[in-house]
């Protein structure tokens, strides 16, 4: 067989790979919107249940930020900081570890339907209980650590679809890195984002 045949299959076969991840993306992303809708439409009707509860816990935690969060000292932050690292940290080797089992895709699926829902519930919650002042309220909450942890958990979950074996350590080593990275900015400067922006709207 001519060597021009084997490299247009080589071709094919990349370009078919690359259709499949590219529908499974957007399958993906498809899942996580339905989740995002379906969490604001259970936060909008049973609003009545969790309501008044809900609004006095974010209110006490605002109440926090705003006058005490600035007069912590530096072992209370450590604190934070290590049972941030500690939570993000479980859920990053999860992912890996579940990787290489047969349950790496169901395990992917159910990131998507939790974070989807979680989001479109208190998203709607928050508009709900703060009006406008609500999309301020929670781009403070998330920033910017999110920045890091949305890049760290994208590639990760990309490298482990395409189920690449190339530089794998290297990979998880330098995201990890990144993991940390955003710990410490939600240790660190995430609350001094919220206290700016809950003293100036509230």
């Amino acid at each position: 067989m001519p060597i021009t045949e084997f490299y247009n299959q080589d071709n094919c076969i990349s370009l078919r790979k690359g259709d499949e991840l590219s529908v499974l993306w957007k399958k993906y992303a498809a899942l996580m919107g339905v989740c995002i809708f379906l969490g604001i439409l259970t936060g909008a009707l049973i609003k009545g249940s969790y309501f008044d509860d809900l609004k006095a816990a974010v209110d006490s935690f605002m109440d926090y930020v705003i006058n005490r969060y600035q007069y912590t000292g530096k072992a209370e932050r450590a604190f934070l900081l290590i049972r941030v690292t500690v939570k993000r940290t479980g859920t990053y080797a999860l992912l890996w570890l579940l990787s290489v089992t047969v349950v790496k895709t169901p395990y992917i699926i159910w990131l998507c339907v939790k974070n989807g829902f979680i989001t479109g519930f208190f998203a709607c919650f928050m508009c709900m209980a703060y009006g406008t002042d609500a999309v301020i309220y929670l781009l403070s909450w998330i920033f910017p650590q999110m920045i890091l942890y949305v890049i760290v958990y994208s590639l990760g979950i990309m490298y482990i679809i395409n189920d690449l074996q190339k530089k794998k350590r290297a990979v998880i080593i330098i995201l990890y890195i990144l993991l940390i990275a955003g710990c410490i900015l939600e240790a660190y400067i995430n609350p001094l984002c919220m206290t700016t922006v809950f003293q100036r709207y509230s």
